[in-house]
């Protein structure tokens, strides 16, 4: 599905309408908010997340039109953001950090929080069941990489006051491991929902044991194995 720019230039004006009176995330905070919604272990409807980008109770609009057209350009966004990281596209910026954009990351940051926040308890169950410590080192840097640039001018005077060197070499840098972790981030999910990690290691432990030659053959014919399929 594409998102083409005249759909973009729509919905970020209505975006900017609805900001005036502080209603609403911002465009780049709701690509990193749905950007998290796409990465979900689990599959999460549009009528549940979609109260989630209304800053305040009451969005308004001048008819029911306007509102259903608005609910429909953002499921598209939804739906383009979540087909772009299939395809591995996971940052909607240039493969080189510029400090150019550092305020649009920063709010794709704090949409990407926002949601990994909603979605934790899924997230921690999924991390717990798949159980390997380079992926959850993977995820749990993407989200400290993802705070540090949502609130990077902090991040710097940290920095600064700890005579640490902050400056935009180690930003690029930072930004370069950060779309590698998204990676994992995007994909742990699948992982833990076809259950390609579930396994019984009981039954794989047994199964790798020596059959002793009295007991029952596993072919299942109640013949003793030295009997059977030994020979």
């Amino acid at each position: 599905m594409t998102f083409n720019k005249q759909q973009e230039k729509s919905l970020r004006e209505t975006l900017e309408q609805l900001q005036g009176h502080e209603a609403v995330i911002s465009f780049h905070q709701l690509q990193g908010f749905l950007f998290a919604v796409a990465c979900s272990p689990e599959l999460i409807k549009p009528s549940e997340w979609f109260d989630l980008i209304w800053l305040n109770d009451e969005p308004q609009f001048d008819n029911e039109t306007e509102a259903r057209d608005f609910f429909s350009q953002v499921v598209s966004l939804a739906v383009y953001i979540a087909e772009r990281a299939q395809q591995r596209r996971f940052l909607p910026f240039d493969s080189i950090y510029s400090e150019r954009w550092q305020n649009e990351l920063a709010e794709w940051c704090e949409g990407l929080l926002m949601g990994h926040q909603y979605l934790e308890d899924v997230w921690l169950i999924t991390i717990d069941d798949v159980n390997d410590i380079a992926m959850t080192d993977d995820i749990d840097a993407s989200l400290n990489l993802a705070a540090t640039f949502a609130d990077a001018a902090s991040a710097r005077q940290l920095s600064f006051d700890d005579e640490v060197d902050l400056g935009s070499d180690h930003l690029a840098q930072a930004y370069e491991l950060f779309s590698k972790v998204l990676n994992t981030y995007a994909t742990m999910g699948g992982i833990w929902a076809d259950g390609s990690w579930d396994f019984n290691a009981e039954q794989l432990f047994l199964a790798l044991e020596p059959v002793a030659h009295d007991e029952p053959c596993p072919c299942g014919s109640g013949i003793h194995f030295s009997s059977c399929c030994l020979h």
